[in-house]
């Protein structure tokens, strides 16, 4: 029996699970900002391609990446 502890990912596996964080957090960071709706002003700018298009996409992006990372074997 080896003296060497197995950790249950590799090195591949962390760093696909490092940008997939980085890419949930990146879509976050697409939603924010900008206008919403204060006392009776309507901004349009909540109703953007970049919050209910982009942002969703590189967040789902992420979370199948999530998954591939964990599925990963070399």
């Amino acid at each position: 029996m080896s003296d060497q502890k197995k950790f249950l990912f590799n090195k591949k596996n962390y760093i696909l699970l490092i940008i997939s964080l980085l890419f949930i957090s990146i879509g976050f960071a697409l939603m924010i900002g900008g206008g919403g709706v204060t006392n009776s002003d309507f901004n349009p700018e909540i109703f953007s391609p970049r919050r209910i298009i982009y942002a969703p996409i590189v967040i789902i992006m992420g979370y199948i990446l999530i998954g591939i990372s964990i599925f990963y074997n070399d």
